[in-house]
């Protein structure tokens, strides 16, 4: 009769532990879990007042501050490499690291000089032409200038004595003939008396009538003569005179212009054969500057890198072989005297993100140590996101300072920009708010138990959130479970 006693007594002990274990989950429950979504409290946090930066957050890459790109200067797309420095070496500045091939720019240069050459035999000749020009229609000149000083002293000879002369001429024939008359008319008026006194005969007196006559016919003429020389004979011979030096003048400037065109089209030839000569000059030394620039040096201390050449089947590093265009970059020299750290931004916080903002850089390489920086720039276009193209992304410099000797150029970063200070404000930690529809909540100890209280929350930070209204400072709050 003993073993049902036992068995009694066993089944009424394992009902009180049962039912103390259903009270222990309903105070559970009834303390931490309601209305908190099954997420169980880690810790009791007292809230305070803090200050606490905001940050901008993302992930980068160290890339050095500058990079010195080394370019093609040959002007054309024969520059062939054929000889090329390894990638990743030590160099130094003026450092031979690349040679293309000068055959074609050794054809090129013969040309050149070549062309310059019968550029100058060409420029010779046109000089000489111009001075053989010059010296012809100075000569020209000379003999028109000649007969327009002759032809002016024959029109003085006309004017002042050819001309003057035959009218004196005619003059003194006119008064000989006149006095030729009175003469006659004098013998014959003493005849008339003689032969009345029977002195001469009537013949005597008819040859001196014949005389007188004669003589007024001869007055007649040289009157005639003189009077025609005065009217007509005498102006044109000063209208020839005149015409003869006018004449010599006009072939003297017909002349000189035919001179002045002549030359100047000998003087136009000699300036276009010097233009050629120039620009034939300048073509022989661009084909041995081309020579020069076959050989590449670099323009500063650092690493070597190759550019990547984008080509059918996508991009690739330069190599032996590769053709390059002018202008084109093919080698870098990175400066890692200083470096940033390269991040791009989303666009929902590009407005917080400015120029000279401080921040915080943590390489994963040096776990738990912090970089201080300053960001540099920040791109005025953004891009899709690589992994998400309805994402878009502005680029970002951020300056390292300091101490960065052991930091290698592509080393991962976290990078936090510092946008704003939120000073001596009512603080939660972000694991403290919880949302119940759009309402932001915290359970907030209350007596022996807890209580959800709806919140207006402020800035957020990484680690911090503003609370405008609900708690206040002493109150303890409850950080949830994660």
């Amino acid at each position: 009769m003993a073993l049902p006693g036992r068995f009694t007594t066993y089944k009424t002990l394992s009902a009180g532990i049962a039912a103390l274990l259903v009270a222990a989950w309903l105070s559970w429950q009834y303390l931490f879990v309601a209305g908190s979504g099954g997420k169980q409290p880690a810790r009791e946090v007292t809230v305070e007042r803090k200050s606490f930066p905001l940050q901008v957050v993302e992930r980068g890459v160290i890339s050095p501050a500058g990079i010195s790109p080394i370019n093609s200067l040959i002007s054309s797309n024969q520059a062939k490499i054929v000889w090329l420095v390894k990638e990743g070496t030590e160099v130094k500045k003026d450092m031979l690291v690349a040679r293309f091939d000068t055959k074609p720019f050794q054809d090129n240069l013969q040309k050149a000089e070549q062309a310059f050459a019968d550029a100058k035999a060409t420029l010779m000749a046109a000089e000489k032409m111009l001075s053989l020009q010059r010296e012809e229609e100075e000569g020209k000149i000379e003999e028109a200038t000649r007969k327009v000083a002759i032809d002016r002293i024959q029109a003085d000879n006309i004017y002042k004595g050819s001309g003057p002369l035959k009218r004196k001429t005619l003059e003194q024939q006119l008064h000989q003939a006149e006095r030729t008359l009175d003469l006659g008319r004098s013998e014959l008026a003493d005849l008339d008396v003689l032969l009345e006194k029977g002195h001469v005969s009537q013949r005597e007196r008819d040859k001196a009538l014949d005389k007188v006559s004669t003589a007024t016919e001869q007055l007649a003429v040289a009157r005639a003569e003189l009077e025609n020389f005065n009217a007509y004979a005498w102006p044109q011979m000063q209208r020839e005179a005149q015409l003869l030096v006018n004449g010599a003048e006009s072939n003297l400037e017909r002349v000189k212009r035919t001179a002045d065109l002549l030359i100047q089209n000998r003087a136009a030839e000699v300036e276009k054969s010097r233009r050629n000569v120039e620009n034939k000059l300048a073509a022989l030394d661009q084909a041995r500057t081309e020579i020069i620039n076959c050989e590449v040096h670099v323009p500063t201390d650092g690493i070597l890198l190759y550019s990547e050449l984008p080509r059918e089947n996508g991009r690739r590093k330069i190599q032996i072989g590769d053709s390059i265009w002018v202008g084109q970059t093919f080698l870098e020299v990175p400066d890692t005297s200083a470096l940033i750290a390269e991040i791009h931004v989303r666009e929902v916080d590009v407005a917080k993100v400015a120029a000279t903002m401080q921040a915080e850089i943590e390489v994963d390489a040096f776990p738990g140590r912090v970089f201080a920086g300053v960001v540099e720039s920040v791109a005025s276009l953004a891009k899709d996101d690589e992994n998400d193209g309805n994402i878009r992304r502005f680029y970002t410099r951020i300056r390292l300072l300091g101490d960065t000797d052991k930091i290698h150029v592509g080393m991962s970063v976290t990078t936090k920009i510092v946008y704003r200070e939120v000073v001596d404000a009512v603080a939660v930690p972000l694991s403290t708010v919880f949302y119940r529809g759009p309402q932001s909540m915290v359970r907030r100890k209350y007596q022996e138990g807890a209580q959800d209280v709806p919140v207006v929350v402020g800035a957020r930070g990484q680690l911090w959130a503003e609370i405008m209204d609900g708690v206040a400072a002493g109150d303890i709050v409850y950080a949830e479970g994660r």
